[in-house]
Parts: structure tokens; sequence; C-alpha cells
């Protein structure tokens, strides 16, 4: 395996429990107006909404943050108390922070071991920092990369090329790109020129070639341990 210096750590679904804080936030705001929840919900949430609207930057904040939700109403027909339940929505998920399981243990061990670990995410700035500070992640990191604090957004080049220009690591063969998106972490990487990890919990089919998988965050630790070894 090569040996990597700096490590980019995607945000959602790859430290922080993402989805899973959506459904539990969905199921909380159909408690509070009465209507009746059932994982048949969250099926639908997860797999017939399309987030691809808020990648591509196409909305306002807000509406693109609530845009998955606003979806999942019209599929269930639900009209009374929506722009309330959106407006619940959107405050109560900024609470949120589950974080993944071993993902703490993990980060601690590699930031003993001397990697420069670094956070690339896209979101809303904001948010994913009120976020980050809940569950407590904010030290593990030696720069902090929002897509929403300089308005570029992975997968593009441009992303990955102003995180780049501004670490110290100057040899791109040294970057490992960690996430668990194909379509904005994987893609990124090779759009970048960077080795990527796929994490890839639900084991999935991928639709594009990283040069590792993993399916746990012990798994990971076990890969880079092994590169610094």
């Amino acid at each position: 395996m090569k040996r990597y210096n700096a490590l980019f750590f995607d945000l959602d679904d790859t430290l922080l429990d993402t989805t899973g804080d959506e459904i539990r936030t969905i199921e909380k705001v159909f408690g509070d107006y009465s209507i009746p929840y059932s994982s048949d919900v969250a099926d639908i949430y997860k797999n017939k909404t399309d987030w691809q609207t808020y990648t591509l930057g196409e909305l306002s904040v807000k509406a693109e943050f609530t845009n998955k939700f606003c979806q999942l109403l019209d599929m269930l027909l639900i009209k009374d108390n929506r722009k309330e339940m959106v407006d619940d929505y959107f405050e109560t998920f900024q609470k949120t922070r589950k974080v993944v399981p071993s993902a703490v243990k993990v980060l601690t061990a590699l930031k003993k071991q001397g990697y420069k670990i670094y956070l690339t995410t896209n979101g809303y700035s904001e948010i994913q920092r009120k976020r980050l500070k809940l569950a407590r992640l904010e030290k593990f990191f030696d720069g902090i990369f929002i897509s929403g604090d300089f308005d570029l957004r992975k997968p593009s080049k441009a992303y990955f090329d102003y995180v780049f220009g501004r670490i110290p690591e100057s040899n791109r063969s040294k970057v490992l790109v960690i996430g668990d998106a194909q379509s904005t972490d994987i893609l990124g990487a090779k759009n970048a020129g960077f080795d990527s990890c796929w994490f890839n919990p639900s084991r999935q089919a991928p639709k594009y070639n990283s040069t590792y998988e993993v399916d746990n965050m012990n798994d990971l630790f076990n890969l880079l341990d092994k590169n610094k070894q």
C-alpha cells in the first residue's frame, strides 16, 4: 500500500450519520404534527427523494437544505401545516450530531500516528460547523474546507485544487480522499488526481472505481495503520 500523509475526510454519512439524523428528524416532526410515521416513510425518503439539486447548488440555502423533505411531503400528499413542518425540520436537523460508529476512535488514532487530517465537505457552512461543534469533532482537523465558505463544490476539480493549494502537502500521491458518496467523493478524487477510499457500509455496487473500499471505520484504520508501518 502507498504511504499517505494527508487525509481528506467527508462529513455527511462518513463521520456523521447524516441520513440517520435526517430520518430521526422526520420522525420527530411527523410526531409533532400527529402524522403517522412508519419505516415505509423512511424507505421513501432514502430511496425516492433526490439530493442532487443540493449538490449542484441550484436553490437557496434553506430551499436546498429542506428540498428532500419537501419532496417527501409531496409524495405523501401532505399539505396542511407544510410551511411550519419545513421550518421545524430545518431547525431541528441543525441540532443533530450522531457520529458514525468508531469514527472518534479512528480519528484519535490517526491523529496520534501523525496524519494530517482535513475535512472536505459540501454544505452550508453555518449548519456544518454547528453539527461539527456539537459532535466535538473539530479538534481532529488540521483544516476545515466547507463548500459554502468558498463557493466551490465536490466533485469539481476546482474544489479539490482549492483545498490542496492551502495545505502543506505538495505531492498529490500522498493524499487520500475518504468518503461515502460516489458522485462527489470518489468522482471528485478521480477528477483531481487523488487516490480514494470509498466508505461503503451498505455495500452498494460502485459507479466509479476507488483505490480502496471499506465498509466500517475499523477497517479504514487497519488500512491506514498498515500504511504507517
